[in-house]
């Protein structure tokens, strides 16, 4: 007879297990101090945010005030130029990378396209080639995970460029271009053209920023995300949410861009205040004339949802392949967190892993907390609203080897960085010249093999 008091642990295994646990969370003392202090500035963030749509002045307001200067064409051409020179003199950094670390006597083209061919570039070369329903690895079709931008534009690119992996480099080089024309106007029309220079040119040397250049689809995230901002700064709504459907058909986090419009536009038409002035019906019309174009940009995911289902019946099966294959589950911050805390001090773990994975990533959460709660009276809440919930969606998976690289797209910090460095010239020196160092080293690691994807 079954006997339900069999299921009841004794009183020595609960005891165990508590003790267990307290030790754990005393070796996690980093994670949970980090996820706190998240929380933390979640919490301060909407006292401030609600302070500010009651058009309070006191010590919880955020006192940001825009610096806009407009940016001539002529100034626009320059910025895309050097954007594509800078970009060339990183291809040819690589090329001096891969020569000297190796050991055989001739250098081709091939080999040049081939040192970028490095990780998930070929998969998307192939959804590109074939499609979705076609690209079946092991009896399934496992890159579902990938979202479809990237290889439908290359589908276009290739048309004009003959060779799937010159049409890459060349889809990526272009969309950084453009992308760096976009953010430094969205910059210069918040911040002024100083902060928006330091901006571009800190994106630009960050120690993963050579992907930008790479058969990723970093530069394209980058051109989708800045024209959202533009577009959000300008208060052109439509123009916010056809921009953000290409955006979160690009990257999971895309549709983030919700979030910094839905803020900037609750801040320009505040209900809190247009309740006071008895004008509410004036913000339902805002609403239904204005913002009911946001509701555009998670179409993007819609439609990959789509694609799942049209693909395998399922509009979530990316989320299985995700778990089994790559190892990747969504989780909260503090697992996720604490799997790259977990792995870094981890014995076991070799150099080469926590010097191109794991410590990183923990140093830029500890960079985000500090930015975060220095920026959270002093600069836009649509930036630090989107930085943090980017930083948590980002490490709310578990076995996150590729941080470095996802977090090229944390684009307010840069601004932000960019914003404090234009009064610390010597600093903002001392910052580009370290990080284009860390940037050079990160690539050799990338030409050679190590775990930088």
């Amino acid at each position: 007879m079954y006997n339900i008091f069999s299921e009841i642990k004794p009183k020595g295994f609960i005891l165990r297990r508590c003790r267990e646990y307290i030790i754990e969370m005393r070796r996690n003392k980093m994670v949970l101090l980090c996820t706190a202090l998240m929380f933390i500035f979640a919490i301060l963030w909407v006292i401030t945010f609600v302070t500010k749509l009651a058009g309070g002045k006191n010590i919880l307001a955020n006192n940001f005030q825009p610096k806009s200067e407009e940016v001539t064409r002529k100034e626009i051409v320059k910025v895309f130029l050097y954007a594509l020179i800078f970009r060339i003199g990183i291809y040819i950094a690589g090329v001096a990378i891969a020569m000297i670390f190796s050991d055989d006597v001739k250098y081709s083209f091939s080999d040049f396209l081939a040192g970028w061919n490095r990780w998930d570039s070929q998969h998307y070369i192939e959804l590109a080639q074939k499609g979705y329903a076609n690209c079946i690895e092991n009896g399934q079709h496992l890159f579902l995970v990938f979202f479809p931008l990237c290889p439908w534009l290359l589908k276009i690119v290739h048309f004009l460029v003959r060779d799937w992996q010159i049409a890459f480099l060349t889809l990526s080089t272009l969309t950084y271009c453009v992308g760096a024309v976009f953010f430094y106007l969205t910059v210069s029309q918040e911040y002024g053209k100083r902060t928006a220079e330091k901006a571009l040119v800190l994106v630009s040397v960050w120690p993963f920023a050579f992907f930008f250049g790479g058969m990723m689809t970093e530069s394209l995230f980058f051109m989708t995300l800045s024209i959202g901002f533009y577009f959000i700064k300008k208060h052109n709504w439509l123009a916010v949410g056809i921009t953000g459907i290409f955006c979160s058909l690009c990257r999971v986090q895309g549709v983030l861009l919700l979030g910094v419009a839905g803020v900037e536009f609750l801040e320009t038409y505040s209900p809190v205040i247009m309740w006071k002035e008895k004008k509410i019906g004036k913000f339902f019309k805002e609403v239904f004339t204005k913002g009911i174009f946001l509701l555009l940009i998670p179409v993007g995911n819609l439609i990959y949802f789509y694609l799942n289902y049209k693909v395998e019946g399922d509009p979530f099966k990316f989320k299985e392949y995700q778990k089994d294959h790559w190892y990747h589950e969504v989780a909260n911050f503090n697992k996720g967190f604490g799997d790259v805390w977990r792995y870094l001090t981890d014995a076991g773990t070799t150099n080469s892993m926590k010097m191109s994975v794991w410590l990183p990533e923990v140093l830029i959460v500890v960079l985000m907390i500090i930015v975060l709660f220095c920026a959270l009276k002093t600069q836009p809440l649509k930036y630090t609203a989107y930085l943090w919930v980017y930083t948590m969606v980002c490490y709310g998976v578990t076995f996150l080897i590729s941080g470095g690289r996802y977090m090229l797209c944390a684009l307010p910090l840069f601004i932000i960085a960019g914003n404090f460095l234009e009064n610390h010239e010597k600093l903002y020196q001392l910052v580009v010249v370290l990080s284009t160092v860390f940037m050079m080293v990160f690539m050799a690691g990338y030409f050679n093999g190590k775990q930088i994807m």
